[in-house]
């Protein structure tokens, strides 16, 4: 069995986060010398692309409060990256990375989130539900950003399925006010 040590784990994770797009995050790793990116730079591509279109997101949801405390969201319009051979949708530094499974149907009953989180699945499906009844299915391709801080928040279950995913929380002081969304400072660098 071979042993690895913590900042060999670490680095892996900067190359997990760099080969997802999230290359910012992976500057805030050191990684081995073999691999380490130029500053402010990302990973050097070695290898070039085929020009064929590249996988991308196909559905973005943004959950935030409304200024009744209920979660309200919204699908946002994708732009698919042209002449690109890598794209980074969002560059932020990450309070945790959280990766889980959940057996089909099961989740969490109303809850806010405590910090502005991307959740992203990898498998399976998660569903999101608010007060209305409204359900949205999330599936792999998709990406919901969930700000809803404050209020009554939103209902997270797997789908028929189950469900694993990734769950990246920002820092805390990125939650808007109850009734707000600036999503300039979503999408553009801060």
């Amino acid at each position: 069995m071979t042993t690895h040590s913590k900042r060999d784990f670490l680095a892996g994770g900067g190359m997990l986060m760099a080969m997802m797009g999230l290359s910012h995050y992976a500057d805030a790793v050191e990684a081995p010398a073999a691999v380490k990116p130029l500053p402010g730079q990302g990973f050097p591509m070695e290898f070039k692309g085929t020009g064929d279109p590249m996988p991308w997101i196909k559905r973005v949801f943004h959950l935030y409060s409304g200024p009744d405390g209920l979660t309200r969201a919204e699908q946002l319009d994708v732009v698919e990256p042209r002449g690109q051979e890598i794209a980074t949708l969002l560059r932020r530094t990450a309070f945790r990375v959280t990766l889980g499974g959940s057996q089909p149907n099961a989740g969490f009953g109303f809850h806010v989130a405590n910090n502005p989180t991307l959740l992203i699945p990898l498998f399976g499906s998660m569903i999101i539900g608010l007060h209305d009844g409204t359900e949205y299915e999330l599936k792999h391709g998709d990406l919901a950003y969930a700000e809803d801080c404050t209020g009554e928040g939103h209902i997270s279950k797997s789908g028929p399925e189950g469900s694993f995913m990734v769950a990246v929380q920002l820092p805390r002081e990125g939650c808007p006010k109850v009734g707000s969304s600036d999503m300039s400072r979503v999408w553009t660098d801060q």
